[in-house]
């Protein structure tokens, strides 16, 4: 075993398993909890995260799910809390059910990033979610590292969120040829190789250097169209033209499927579900491209057009101050919008259009120009971050 430095200073220990012997491990990290979670095909040969019952239910050559993972942490509709209510008696209110605990197996490093964000988001700050405390708490995170892109729409490497994990797992698994890398990255990673440890043995150095050496091979053959970094400064310095925001907003159907897909995205809701006097209260998934997210209670909607929803959108994913407070850009370069939008708005194409300031500055040559100066030799118009 070696220790293995990442990017953030977290050491890992680092172990191979034998590729044949990968559902035999599955099955050990089975027995050490009460629910798996795994990429599986369903009808139709969709590829899904579900909780499978045996190793061989889990597909191992897959592209990412078109919803992620980090639904099993953030579910599209929870009960916050339920209550009973008697004549005459005050409610009797019940806090959410304790969550048995999972284990969440092959999740792409651009999810491993977007449930680190969902973290800070509800965890981070002055206040913490303990509904989504009590449910983060019992997910394991198994990470299956990127080698190349998954599809034509990954850019995980403009946003710092692959193509192999940094931070956020407690194993990752990556595949050299005919053996897994397992590093461990956490005590709860720890525990698992202590489960599957006569499946293991320790990485050799040599190995895990032609790892980062494929590692960085790949970070050329990513989508890199985006350019977050220079998104961000624009949007940030409020240097965007309303008519963008117009014409964005025009094309946009308001259907919320970008917001729906994103594994980032925590617009939510909450509505009361009460009868024969028993209820809850439920958190579901909102959007907010949909015109009720922001409607306050007097009627007044401060985004009431879809030009300004369309700017709050972008502006939350790309500006500076979502970095501050979560660590990373609100994009984890899934792709995912990239997808599912019909009108092609997608959020590379927002930060590419941002970043060539050529939509509403056409005779203004400066931006041009700065790009072109600031790009290494031979890479005009990559969109390198």
């Amino acid at each position: 075993m070696i220790a293995v430095e990442q990017q953030d200073t977290q050491t890992t220990r680092a172990f191979t398993l034998p590729s044949d012997r990968i559902r035999a491990f599955i099955d050990a990290l089975m027995s050490a909890t009460d629910h798996f979670i795994a990429p599986t095909r369903v009808m139709h040969e969709d590829l899904v995260f579900a909780e499978v019952e045996s190793a061989d239910e889990v597909e191992l050559e897959y592209e990412n799910s078109l919803i992620s993972p980090a639904c099993f942490i953030l579910p599209q509709r929870e009960a916050v809390f339920t209550y009973a209510m008697a004549e005459g008696k005050p409610p009797e209110v019940r806090a959410a059910a304790d969550v048995e605990s999972h284990i969440i197996f092959g999740v792409r490093p651009c999810d491993v990033a977007a449930i680190e964000y969902l973290d800070r988001f509800f965890m981070g700050g002055e206040f913490a979610d303990d509904v989504y405390a009590r449910r983060r708490e019992a997910k394991t995170i198994v990470a299956m590292a990127c080698v190349e892109p998954q599809n034509d729409a990954c850019w995980c490497t403009c946003s710092n969120a692959g193509p192999v994990a940094a931070s956020g797992y407690d194993l990752q698994l990556t595949l050299m040829d005919d053996v897994y890398i397992v590093e461990s990255g956490s005590e709860r990673g720890d525990r698992l190789i202590d489960v599957a440890h006569e499946l293991l043995a320790d990485a050799d150095p040599e190995l895990v250097e032609e790892r980062q050496r494929r590692v960085e091979e790949a970070f050329e053959t990513f989508e890199r169209r985006g350019n977050i970094g220079q998104a961000m400064r624009w949007i940030s310095g409020d240097q965007t033209p309303e008519e963008l925001w117009e014409e964005l907003g025009a094309k946009c159907f308001s259907c919320g499927s970008c917001s729906l897909v994103c594994p980032v995205c925590s617009c939510f809701d909450t509505h009361e579900y009460v009868e024969d006097g028993v209820g809850a209260r439920i958190r579901c998934w909102d959007s907010c491209h949909f015109p009720g997210y922001s409607l306050e209670a007097s009627g007044f909607n401060p985004r009431e057009n879809e030009a300004e929803r369309m700017f709050h959108y972008a502006h939350h994913k790309l500006c500076a101050d979502t970095f501050q407070k979560y660590g990373r850009p609100g994009c984890v370069g899934c792709g995912r919008c990239v997808q599912v939008c019909s009108a092609q708005i997608d959020l590379p194409m927002i930060a590419q259009t941002i970043r060539e300031c050529g939509w509403a500055c056409k005779d203004c040559k400066s931006c041009a120009q700065a790009d072109v100066a600031a790009a290494p030799a031979g890479a005009e118009g990559t969109g390198e971050d």
